[in-house]
């Protein structure tokens, strides 16, 4: 099969998992994907190509949850997100986007694998929108920096308890203004190519799918299988991070 086939099959296929996921729980699209991208897709169009097929989910899923939007709970989010989101979009000149996503990985798998283990998850009784700002600060870093932006509001609203229309509410407002601002920010950089354009048509497909089967499924749950469909692909999302790394692990 021609190398080029190969990268657009992974892309397509890559974006019906990562839809699918995101569809479902209003997140972990780069997570999902970011450990298959890395082994067959150009290194310079993985975040950008992320970030837009990401966006995609989002937008496709608005209409379908639009009477369910709580803007007044989401609103430090975004505010704090649309802040931390240029500086994260800076560090990836200076730091090692790998390095960061081995880390990150690595904490997701022990925070999920612990609740799961222990059937409990922790409690955080903190109505601070100051702290909700501060989340969606860390939040936007995040999602400049390696498109993981709904990692830390999505820990943050689970520790809270929060009813799962709510915290999808949250995820999605939050998510797609970040992406909007992370990909305005790679236009700006000139990180947007003509070959990131062309892995992005090649996921469309997959992008529409998977979110349409994600959402199906969302509204076939309650809260508490929610709650742990969540915790299950915050852990997913952690391996996704650390597949590159596994061979030099068992190595």
């Amino acid at each position: 099969m021609p190398d080029d086939l190969m990268v657009y099959l992974v892309a397509a296929g890559g974006a019906l998992l990562g839809a699918t996921a995101s569809g479902l729980a209003g997140f972990a699209f780069a997570a999902t994907t970011l450990g298959l991208y890395a082994h067959f897709l150009p290194h310079a169009a993985i975040s950008p190509l992320i970030v837009a097929a990401s966006l995609a989910v989002q937008l496709i899923l608005m209409p379908m949850i639009w009477r369910r939007l709580d803007w007044g709970a989401a609103l430090p989010f975004l505010a704090g997100g649309v802040c931390g989101v240029p500086f994260g979009a800076a560090l990836l000149s200076v730091l090692s986007a790998d390095t960061f996503r081995h880390l990150a990985g690595a904490l997701l798998v022990i925070y999920a694998g612990s609740v799961l283990v222990t059937g409990r998850l922790p409690s955080l009784r903190v109505e601070s929108r100051l702290a909700d700002a501060a989340v969606g600060f860390g939040g936007g870093v995040l999602g400049g920096f390696a498109g993981l932006s709904g990692v830390l509001p999505t820990i943050w609203c689970s520790l809270r308890r929060w009813p799962k229309d709510r915290q999808r509410s949250v995820f999605q407002l939050f998510n797609t203004a970040m992406h909007v601002v992370t990909l305005s920010t790679y236009a700006v950089q000139g990180r947007l190519t003509a070959e990131v354009g062309g892995l992005f048509l090649a996921a469309l497909p997959g992008i529409g799918l998977g979110a349409w089967l994600g959402f199906n499924l969302y509204r076939r749950i309650d809260d508490k299988a929610f709650a742990r469909v969540l915790l299950i692909l915050l852990g997913v999302s952690g391996i996704g991070l650390l597949v590159p790394l596994l061979p030099e692990i068992l190595g």
